[in-house]
């Protein structure tokens, strides 16, 4: 028995050892570096804009088709998520040419620079074939005439393959690209790395839609056209310059070779999903997402239903909370650096998450108490917060993750993203419905409903949080030693 856990402690101290080695291989990561790789998510919002913001307004009024299958379409990226798992645990295994990385960043990328391209000639095939569909209804004592449009059948096969070709070239490059940041940043400089690339993510969302405006101010086939040729072209550029020299190739010996990990995707994940910890921390950062998100479709409304505030101020909250996230993702990296004793990934998430209870339980009083000024206050409260949350969170992320298994740990905190992001949004509209149901139709109050129970869901997430523990996770998850340690340069 005794020479059994010997063994065993031996074991975990060559997993611990080589474990060190690796993270000692990784690169000094310098500021210049950090925002070349940070270029790549200004691509990820390029693509992102145009599909959710250009293309489907296109589709739905200029070119009169129904939003349902639009929408339906577009939320395909969050369904196939859970295929990244799978796909970051190949990453972890495999390589191509010494490559493990890399393949699945470009190759991803690439297939989704093409589906914009035939997403783009589909959708002019769909305009060439304009054969709206009209029909009377008769409401009591008012007629109406309803008119859609049907397209073809080859228009609307290829919408639908380009869709498909996106969203799976998503999947395989996303989690594949943070876990690239992973192996590539010492692990002293990976919350600043990941936050600075969210930054860059964020400030990309503006940068699109004033490049978009001004390459189609209006739709026509031909600037349809040129955007849908020209705007990949400029999004892969950025995603190729982004990581060039960015993942030196591993290099492996015949006896490295054998000792390859033979477990299977299923067991493995049962290994990874047997830490509480882990279990802690997908839950976390699940009901954080789903919360927040839910205001996603209410918040504009609210304000619009509630205070009659016109179009023109509505569309400026997103620049509002949008520009205090920048912010305060900014303060946040300076605090960490300068006081890194009291400022860390934990207290960051906490301080952020605090700021979204009393984000949401202003809204609630705002709404239900019809305060104006405090609609204009909760915007800038929740940037703040979500800038504080988005850099604790991600500095988390990157602490509760193996240096053996970096492309599954991070598919399965990105999947839990996702998901409850999808799933919130999703969620925001059906409550808020059964909320109108329960307060005879006051929409005031049905808003004010839903923010306050987004303001005591933050509450629950925060004796949650306080159940995570690092040290814990280091206790709880898999040893394994790192086939690939020594070959990295």
């Amino acid at each position: 028995m005794q020479a059994e856990l010997d063994s065993r402690s031996a074991g975990l101290g060559l997993a611990a050892t080589t474990q060190v080695r690796a993270e000692g291989t990784a690169r000094d990561l310098s500021v210049l570096r950090n925002i070349k790789i940070g270029t790549f998510h200004i691509g990820s919002s390029l693509a992102d804009i145009l599909a959710s913001g250009v293309w489907n307004r296109i589709m739905i009024k200029e070119l009169g088709f129904a939003a349902t299958p639009i929408a339906l379409l577009l939320s395909l990226r969050y369904f196939l998520a859970p295929l990244s798992i799978w796909v970051g645990q190949r990453s972890d295994v495999t390589n191509w040419r010494g490559y493990r990385r890399l393949p699945y960043v470009w190759g991803g990328r690439l297939v989704m620079a093409l589906s914009y391209v035939l997403l783009g000639v589909a959708t002019l095939e769909l305009a060439g074939s304009y054969n709206p569909w009209m029909r009377d209804f008769s409401l009591g004592l008012m007629n109406i005439t309803v008119t859609t449009n049907q397209g073809s059948v080859l228009g609307w096969l290829g919408v639908v393959v380009a869709l498909v070709m996106f969203t799976i070239g998503s999947t395989f490059s996303s989690t594949t690209f943070l876990s690239l940041v992973y192996d590539r940043t010492p692990k002293h400089q990976r919350t600043r790395a990941i936050s600075v690339i969210w930054f860059f993510l964020i400030l990309g969302f503006a940068v699109a839609g004033v490049l978009y405006s001004r390459l189609l101010p209006e739709y026509s086939r031909d600037g349809f056209l040129s955007l849908m040729l020209i705007a990949p072209a400029v999004m892969l550029g950025l995603w190729i310059f982004s990581l060039i020299g960015e993942e030196v190739p591993i290099k492996r010996s015949a006896e490295r070779s054998a000792k390859q990990p033979t477990e299977s995707f299923w067991q493995t994940m049962k290994q990874v999903w047997a830490s509480r910890q882990t279990r802690l921390f997908f839950l976390f950062l699940a009901l954080t997402n789903g919360l927040f998100y839910t205001q996603d479709v209410l918040l504009e409304p609210f304000a619009g239903q509630v205070f009659g505030m016109p179009l023109s101020t509505t569309n400026r909250f997103s620049a509002y909370w949008g520009s205090m996230t920048l912010l305060a993702i900014v303060l946040s990296l300076i605090a960490a650096r300068r006081f890194p004793q009291h400022v860390n990934n934990m207290t960051l998430s906490r301080w952020g998450v605090m700021l979204l209870v009393a984000t949401f339980a202003m809204f609630a009083f705002s709404a239900m108490l019809r305060i104006r000024p405090l609609v204009t206050i909760g915007l800038v409260t929740m940037g703040l917060g979500l800038g504080m949350w988005t850099v604790g969170t991600l500095g988390l992320m990157m602490a509760m993750t193996r240096a053996w298994g970096a492309g599954l740990y991070l598919a399965l905190w990105t999947v839990a993203s996702t998901l409850a992001r999808g799933s919130g949004v999703a969620l925001g509209g059906v409550i808020f419905d059964v909320a109108l149901v329960f307060v005879g139709g006051d929409k005031a109050a049905a808003y004010g409903g839903v923010f306050l129970l987004q303001s005591v869901g933050f509450i629950g997430t925060l004796f949650l949080l306080a159940q995570i523990s690092l040290a814990e996770f280091e206790r709880e998850a898999p040893q394994r030693e790192i086939v690939f340690a020594d070959g990295i340069g």
